[in-house]
């Protein structure tokens, strides 16, 4: 599955132009997400790094080491400080305790989550990637072509968007 990641990673890179650590990042998110359902604790902190030279990923469980006055606010996510001195002696507070996950098989159903994730947060890459490429040109004049009417207003396209004039701004 390594050369796989390194494979859809790259390809979805050049097919939406987008930075590869962008979709690196998309990806971790997703497996993250696609291991935590298979720990079955939905509030559990998963962390996910993929190896960019090999492709071989790596799944984390964390948990943020906390005052003992402050107590636990999210137990799935927090350890109190003289419990973390227990698990792990040195460790201080604000830092992580760190424990490995196995990597088994994400299934069908994680793989559909981590599909959708992965989409989603591709989607979201290239909206913002867009709204930055127009926020540049500031007030310049863009041109474009009308594709249709849609109550009264014209739906232009320029590029890869596209975009609603409406009348009263003739």
């Amino acid at each position: 599955m390594s050369r796989e990641i390194l494979i859809l990673v790259d390809s979805l890179a050049r097919e939406k132009s987008l930075d590869v650590d962008i979709v690196y990042e998309s990806v971790e998110a997703a497996l993250a997400s696609a291991m935590r359902r298979q720990l079955d604790e939905e509030g559990a902190d998963v962390v996910v790094e993929i190896d960019r030279s090999t492709g071989e990923f790596k799944g984390f469980r964390r948990w943020l080491v906390v005052p003992d006055e402050a107590g636990l606010q999210e137990p799935d996510r927090q350890e109190i400080y003289s419990d973390a001195q227990e698990i792990q002696p040195g460790i201080q507070e604000g830092e992580y305790i760190i424990e490995p996950l196995p990597s088994a098989e994400v299934g069908r159903i994680g793989a559909q989550v981590a599909r959708q994730a992965i989409m989603q947060r591709i989607r979201d890459a290239e909206r913002e990637q867009i709204l930055d490429e127009y926020l540049q040109t500031g007030d310049e004049i863009f041109s474009g072509t009308v594709k249709r009417m849609d109550r009264g207003d014209f739906i232009l396209e320029s590029g890869r968007v596209e975009a609603r004039l409406a009348r009263s701004e003739l």
